[in-house]
């Protein structure tokens, strides 16, 4: 490779260098950004990052009990995995980097391109779990095409905004140089940038990107759902009028006993044509409600997703090595005690929501006299810390963490009262878990430490420096900012 001229990295939003190297036996040309060390890690969490579908697949699956209706939940992941395998390869990574032409961009960064494709298959998993159960499903047309435009393009024009180098919101525009490899050596290209302003949001690993986007998505399902629904009654209503009124000119004189069958024949239609039972007027009694949900695969489920989650997080530093060198000079930075923070940040959320979730559905069996709590809402809880803090956990204190966890289980309850008040259909609690933790999460970053973020993005970019040491951090200032990106998220959902 001696005295060939690569190209220098035209991404900037990974670890310290880029190494080239050509296949021995082909003309295939390699780029990556890691060192060995790394790229095992980085490897690792993807495998598990994409293992998260069968905690979704596990929640999902305990909330409904017919055997053709579980069917279609395994068919529906099967669907959105594959489908959203080939969008991404096709469109979505060339988008989500800002790449063109923005269709079948072959990366030579392998690596890289898997780590990103489990963030984009997840986003379109988060879906599915709105309508599940109820009389009328997605039909699976409806899975492949919004698996489809979920992967190719909605999360990656998002992710292009928040995490390239191009974005508009993304931390990354500040880099000062990138590091490359020319002629064999170790070079830095300095170009200053000139953003127009100081606008950035912090989305570490994608409370926004992924989850926000994700909600709002089953939000939008759970609306049209409601709308369809609206004009099949008004059909149904309008059918029974036609019926009563070709009764009542057919038969003059009634005879006893037909009110009573008709009145039947009435409730009958009124069944079949979907008319759904009334909603309990008690808001607590509707959430907390014991049904015949398969409990023990919620709690598999969300174990699984605990799990995994770790790896989301932790594997979003893609990096674990302790050393960065630039430009022929060696500075020591403890990748791995970042790594820690993180995982640290998550336990302590999921710990505190997770005792604030168990109180509450203890406190709602007293007041409603039911049989048994309600675990299901528990694991709901605790998912929605974790996702709160996903946006936030490589740059807040383990004390910040604490308080994220337990205003994330009431921001999850808050979506619940909503969707209770609209009488919108969403059975695995799809859009209090994601969206409405997902906003917390990018809210929550205007909390940053000022020395754990300049930590933490000057070491997973591929830069010689950001130009954040000189900013001032406001906090009023950084949650406008936050704010903005979120309305943003929901905007372009």
């Amino acid at each position: 490779m001696a005295g060939e001229d690569l190209p220098l990295c035209t991404s900037c939003n990974n670890e310290e260098l880029w190494l080239a190297d050509r296949s021995v036996d082909s003309n295939e040309f390699y780029v990556d950004k890691y060192s060995d060390a790394s790229a095992g890690w980085v490897v690792t969490a993807s495998i598990l990052i994409f293992f998260m579908k069968a905690g979704f697949l596990f929640v999902e699956d305990a909330f409904v009990a017919e055997p053709s209706q579980r069917r279609r939940v395994i068919i529906s992941k099967y669907l959105d995995t594959c489908t959203s395998a080939l969008a991404f390869w096709l469109f979505g990574y060339a988008i989500s980097l800002g790449f063109h032409p923005a269709v079948f961009h072959e990366s030579h960064d392998y690596i890289f391109w898997f780590f990103r494709f489990t963030f984009a298959s997840n986003t379109a998993t988060i879906i599915g779990g709105t309508l599940i159960g109820e009389n009328r499903n997605m039909k699976l047309l409806a899975v492949f095409i919004y698996a489809l435009t979920i992967s190719s393009v909605i999360h990656p024009f998002a992710a292009r905004q928040m995490w390239s180098k191009v974005g508009i919101l993304s931390v990354y525009k500040f880099c000062n140089g990138t590091v490359g490899i020319k002629n064999g050596q170790l070079a830095v290209q300095n170009h200053l940038m000139s953003p127009p302003s100081s606008l950035f949001v912090l989305d570490f690993a994608g409370s926004g990107t992924v989850h926000l986007l994700g909600g709002m998505g089953g939000l939008l399902l759970s609306i049209f759902f409601k709308i369809e629904e609206y004009w099949d009654n008004h059909d149904t209503k309008r059918v029974l009028k036609t019926e009563d009124k070709a009764r009542s000119d057919a038969i003059p004189y009634a005879r006893v006993g037909d009110d009573d069958r008709a009145d039947a024949d009435t409730a009958a239609m009124e069944m079949d044509m979907g008319e759904q039972p009334q909603t309990p007027k008690n808001f607590w009694k509707w959430m907390y409600h014991v049904g015949p949900e398969h409990i023990e695969y919620a709690a598999l489920g969300v174990f699984i997703l605990w799990t995994t989650w770790f790896a989301f997080n932790c594997g979003s530093m893609e990096s674990i090595s302790s050393g960065k060198q630039l430009h022929n000079s060696y500075s020591f930075k403890i990748y791995h005690a970042i790594t820690g923070r993180i995982a640290l940040n998550m336990v302590v959320c999921a710990g505190s929501g997770g005792l604030m979730a168990i109180i509450v559905a203890g406190f709602v069996q007293l007041i409603t006299d039911a049989d048994s709590i309600n675990t299901n809402e528990i694991a709901n809880g605790i998912l929605s810390c974790l996702v709160a803090i996903t946006g936030c956990c490589a740059f807040v204190t383990p004390w910040v963490s604490f308080a994220i966890g337990l205003v994330a289980v009431w921001f999850y309850h808050l979506g619940c009262y909503i969707e209770y008040k609209l009488d919108l259909k969403d059975t695995a609690r799809v859009v209090p878990v994601h969206a409405w933790s997902g906003m917390l999460g990018l809210l929550a970053g205007a909390f940053a430490e000022k020395s754990y973020l300049l930590e933490v993005y000057e070491n997973v970019c591929s830069c010689q420096e950001l130009n954040l040491s000189n900013m001032e951090f406001n906090i009023g200032v950084s949650l406008a900012h936050q704010l903005l990106g979120a309305l943003f998220i929901i905007a372009w959902s």
